[in-house]
């Protein structure tokens, strides 16, 4: 009996081997499917288009870039996430919609737990922008307008929950001050509100249309959130050099991600794929001049570790504020 049950065993391995094995000699062999769960034109299409082309190039199949859009990205990701764990169908995704819209959206079905990272294409740091006519030019004369306002400043986000929703609540909470926080349906919006004076304050990206908007004297930058000065504007100075804000660090980094239940054979070949194409220096390139700037290369299992960091990190702030989800 117990011959018997080891030679089963025994078989068993050696045809999870053997699956394994035929998986890496035929994957891939046939069109891959990259989700946005964005509109086109937005930064994570343009990342997706950038990384497919490449990517289909060493892939040596189609890669195709579909927009699927709705419940602030919780559509894009269920795509991946209910798609067949075969490795071809991913999602060029970021915390926004694999982490925080469950947080904030009640309506999200996704999990973050629904996706495993397959490579970090690069990260857009943020900043601390004010009103062009604020009375502060620096962030210590900004925070102490902040404590003094006994109705709170208004700052605006892309929505509740989302990454400048939680980043403006942290920082009003550090400082033990008041906040009126108001959300838009998008990061224009935002900026037009900051550019026109209707709203005090916001976290922006510095990428898109943003560095624009700061040189060109629309709204006002004081500080960058992030643990390096950024390259676009490297005198700002960082959040985390004031007091009481050492872990205040930030980035939007975008990533390639494929369902959680996609086996390691197919994952590995699709990492070993993003990150040849995040070698190509034309890649590079593209990617910087969009404010997307690279990570150093993460093997699969750093990747988890990311991820599950970033996970906990970002469930953790939800919890502080009180956020619910609505």
């Amino acid at each position: 009996m117990k011959m018997s049950s080891l030679f089963k065993q025994l078989l068993a391995g050696l045809a999870l081997l053997t699956s394994g094995a035929l998986l890496a000699q035929s994957f891939p062999n046939k069109q891959i499917n990259m989700v946005v769960a964005f509109p086109a034109g937005g930064a994570s299409d343009f990342v997706a288009r950038v990384m497919a082309k490449e990517m289909q190039n060493n892939l040596g199949q189609p890669l195709i870039v579909e927009n699927v859009v709705g419940v602030a990205g919780s559509l894009g990701v269920l795509k991946v996430a209910n798609a067949a764990p075969d490795g071809y169908t991913l999602i060029t995704g970021s915390p926004l919609e694999l982490i925080l819209t469950p947080l904030g959206i009640s309506a999200a079905k996704n999990k973050a737990e629904d996706v495993r990272m397959i490579a970090v294409a690069g990260r857009s740091d943020l900043m601390l922008a004010v009103r062009k006519d604020f009375p502060a030019n620096s962030t210590e004369q900004f925070l102490s307008a902040l404590k003094a306002d006994s109705k709170g400043l208004s700052y605006g986000s892309t929505g509740i929950g989302s990454l400048y929703h939680l980043m403006g609540a942290k920082m009003i909470q550090t400082a033990g001050a008041k906040g009126l926080h108001v959300p838009f349906n998008g990061l224009a919006p935002v900026l037009q509100a900051l550019g026109g004076g209707q709203i005090d304050f916001a976290f922006l990206p510095i990428a898109g249309p943003v560095p624009g908007y700061v040189e060109a004297g629309n709204v006002k930058a004081l500080a960058v959130a992030s643990n390096e000065h950024s390259p676009r504007f490297p005198k700002l100075p960082l959040m985390k050099s004031i007091r009481g804000f050492d872990d205040f660090t930030f980035s939007i980094w975008a990533g390639i991600q494929t369902g959680a239940k996609v086996p390691d054979a197919a994952a590995a070949i699709l990492h070993k794929s993003a990150y040849a194409a995040l070698a190509n220096p034309e890649v590079k390139k593209q990617l910087e001049g969009s404010g997307t700037f690279p990570f150093a290369p993460m093997s699969l299992a750093e990747l988890n570790t990311f991820y599950a960091k970033e996970t906990a990190m970002y469930r953790a702030i939800a919890k502080s504020i009180n956020l619910e989800a609505q």
